[in-house]
């Protein structure tokens, strides 16, 4: 593929800006599971503690099955209160918080009070560029197979179309660094495939160490790239394990100084059961409120592109981990009782396949282009033109789902009328008032 160096950084820079702009402007705001991760930057930046002690939490009492005094958010370990999701977020976005901090807005108040209003525009932010950055990487990855319009195309589709406008952008949930560092790992193993850039190992053992610091699902992730690179790149095999086991040794070390343990209790795997397991995976895949397919029906697409030119697909291995990694996590994801989620827009646990299903969407397009140059080389032909208008129609459809859950508040209502989602999660299954379709009289 030949590149124009100048005309990628330009369509880089105007994806970033526009992404970018279009996630900040977009209203609706998600402080849910990140609420008080900010907090914990601004500790760790200003006091060197994770702990959360120093600031001005009423006293709700002991720790209960809800969290630290029915905070859910925060636990109590050791004597000290402590955010109880995963802290990899938080450190990686004390940089940012540095330097909104100079500029006066915090999570907290001269007094040491929370402050949600501050933590909540830092998380916005952040957010957002994180966001807008994984759209341009998105873009730099199709450019190693696809023509720089195509590539476009899909960088977009990508940041309007999926969970990376309706969730991870909305605010810092842990998908949020999540999704860009795992899509640093695909362009880097898309790169080796296609003989464009050297894999390094040590750099990939830390990006996928880090993916699982702040999400431990990611660590489907890190059980396949581990055996790609048993597989297919032995000799990195040592340098990329020594690496990947330095960062857990170190992981390990925080939770048993800070939790007494091996692990936070948030990556026990004990927190799934698989009691209500088929509902949980039905619902994770079609129901009218929490489905994959129902909010980001362009995956059919995609799905349909993989399976009618099987043959042209480029790096056939990447395809198959790539799947393998979606169907694991959808496995696990379907094992928490809590499957539905809680209050979020649309299918929330799988946000964390967003980069998988962008590799899915680059190969299953690249199959295409190659099949159409060897078969349909001088005319468009009627099943071409009737794929792009599916296409197209599916992936009109996505943007549209997915900027309701971004621009309209009444999706968000939805959670809580005419009743509490968590209290009623039947309310899921509801066709007649599935949540993109909420409006102010719900």
């Amino acid at each position: 593929m030949k590149t124009n160096t100048r005309a990628e950084l330009l369509a880089g820079l105007a994806i970033f800006i526009l992404t970018c702009s279009i996630f900040i402007l977009s209203h609706n705001r998600q402080i849910a599971d990140s609420k008080y991760s900010m907090l914990v930057s601004e500790s760790l930046l200003h006091h060197g503690s994770f702990a959360l002690d120093r600031y001005g939490f009423e006293d709700f009492g002991k720790q209960n099955s809800n969290g630290w005094g029915g905070i859910y958010q925060l636990e109590l370990a050791g004597g000290h209160v402590y955010y109880f999701l995963p802290p990899g977020s938080s450190i990686l976005s004390v940089p940012w918080v540095a330097v909104m901090n100079a500029f006066g807005i915090s999570a907290s108040t001269a007094g040491g009070a929370y402050n949600l209003r501050g933590e909540r525009i830092i998380q916005a932010s952040l957010a957002a560029i994180l966001m807008a950055a994984f759209a341009c990487l998105v873009f730099f990855t199709s450019r190693l197979l696809l023509p720089l319009g195509w590539s476009v195309l899909i960088a977009f589709s990508v940041a309007l179309g999926t969970q990376v406008l309706s969730t991870a952008s909305r605010g810092l949930w842990s998908d949020t660094w999540g999704i860009l560092l795992v899509g640093f790992v695909v362009y880097l193993l898309l790169a080796h495939e296609c003989g464009r850039r050297r894999l390094r190992p040590m750099l990939l053992a830390t990006l996928l160490a880090w993916s699982y610091f702040v999400r431990p699902t990611n660590s489907l992730a890190v059980v396949a790239v581990t055996a790609y690179i048993l597989l297919f790149c032995r000799p990195m095999f040592m340098r990329y394990i020594v690496v990947g086991m330095a960062w857990l040794v170190a992981f390990i070390a925080y939770s048993w100084v800070h939790f007494g343990h091996a692990l936070p209790s948030y990556f026990l795997a004990s927190r799934l059961d698989f009691h209500l397991f088929w509902i949980a995976l039905a619902g994770n895949l079609v129901s009218p409120s929490r489905g994959l397919l129902i909010f980001v029906p362009v995956i059919v697409f995609v799905i349909y592109l993989l399976v009618r030119y099987a043959r042209e697909l480029p790096s056939r291995r990447l395809v198959v981990f790539s799947l393998a990694i979606i169907v694991a996590h959808l496995i696990v994801v379907s094992g928490y009782a809590h499957w539905w989620a809680g209050h979020c827009f649309g299918p929330r646990f799988t946000a964390g396949l967003v980069p998988w299903f962008a590799l899915l969407g680059i190969l299953a397009i690249k199959a295409r282009l190659a099949w159409r140059e060897q078969h349909e080389p001088q005319r468009r032909s009627l099943r071409w033109n009737a794929e792009i208008a599916c296409g197209a129609l599916l992936l009109v459809i996505s943007v549209g789902i997915n900027a309701r859950g971004a621009m309209n508040g009444a999706t968000a209502v939805w959670n809580q009328q005419p009743f509490n989602v968590d209290e009623h999660p039947e309310r899921v299954w509801d066709w007649r008032h599935p949540q993109f379709l909420a409006t102010r009289r719900d």
